[in-house]
This record gives C-alpha cells, structure tokens and sequence, in this order.
C-alpha cells in the first residue's frame, strides 16, 4: 500500500498491488470494524458483475475497505490481477500496510498482548485495554502516516488489540481525535 494524501482534508488512502503469484489462502478480515460488509457477502455475490464471474475484471478497487470483507472474498472466490484498497481513516491503512510489509513481526506483537491480557482477571482486563488505549491516544502525535517504519508494527498491533478487546469492535474517536470506545464485556 502506498500511502498518500489527497487533498487539503486530510484524507488519507493506501494501494495494495497483489500479484496473481502472492497466495491468498482462506484469509479472512481480522478486524471488526463498524460498517462492515461481511453480512452482505451473499446479497453481493448476486450483485457482483458478471465480467468478474468471467475473469475479465483484472483490477479491484475497494474506497471504504474497514475490515476487508468484500475485498477478501473478491481475493479468494474471483480472479484478479491488482487491486487498490483506500480508506478515509490513517490507522486502519496504517495497519494493512503493516500486515502487507511484515506479517510476521506483528504477529509476535499480538502474541505478546494475547498472553498477558489472557493471565488477567476480567478487573485486570479493563485496567489493562484502558492503560493501552491511553498509550495509543498518546502515541498518535508521534506516527508519521506518510513514512513506513518500524513503529509501525506496534502501532498496528495496539489497534487490532483495541478492536478486538473493546466494545462490539466499535472504533470510534471523539472531536480531540481520542479512540473512545469503551472496553468490551
């Protein structure tokens, strides 16, 4: 995904190339993410056009990627050659840059939270996911969106810990820019 921003708002869009070659094997989104299209898939496999049935689209653009649902459905069902992924929000295209560029370091990130978040009790849970979402919101005035580093991978990891952990996976910011969104149950 190459990182970009698009005009005086602020928006910020990536782009994933995915060669025929690179192996796509039962992935499926790893985020939850309000608005997600996943519940869909059925209504929008009749929908789909007919030409990506025939391998005639080459190219795939998704402008409101969230979780990806329709994107990797797209990935595994059909063929194509390219595809474009964008979305208005930094850190979620943060993070798929992340999952592109190195998978495997962020895995052992989200390891490391899995196992101590998991030796908590529920009381030291909630302690623990509000500590992590004030280290995030703190954290922010420190990433460079534009320029990929490795900070990034923890950056990534911190966002799918917060998602998974807080309620209904409901990323949400306040008008100061803050992730708000309470722990989960």
């Amino acid at each position: 995904m190459a990182a970009q921003k698009e005009n005086n708002a602020g928006y910020i869009s990536g782009r994933l190339e995915r060669p025929d070659e690179l192996p796509f094997l039962n992935t499926k989104p790893f985020l939850k993410w309000a608005g997600g299209k996943g519940q869909l898939l059925t209504k929008f496999k009749e929908i789909y056009p007919q030409q990506l049935l025939d391998k005639k689209i080459k190219n795939y653009y998704e402008p409101f990627l969230g979780s990806g649902a329709v994107y990797f459905d797209i990935t595994q069902n059909y063929t194509i050659e390219k595809a474009w992924l964008y979305d208005i929000n930094p850190e979620l295209v943060l993070t798929y840059k992340v999952v592109q560029q190195d998978a495997a370091k962020l895995i052992d990130f989200l390891y490391r939270y899995q196992k101590e978040y998991l030796k908590l009790s529920t009381t030291q849970r909630e302690k623990y996911f509000y500590d992590q979402r004030t280290n995030y919101n703190l954290q922010r005035f420190n990433v460079d969106y534009e320029k990929y580093s490795e900070t990034w991978i923890a950056r990534a990891a911190q966002l799918i810990f917060l998602n998974r952990t807080c309620f209904n996976g409901l990323y949400r910011v306040n008008s100061k820019g803050d992730f708000n969104t309470p722990a989960g149950r």
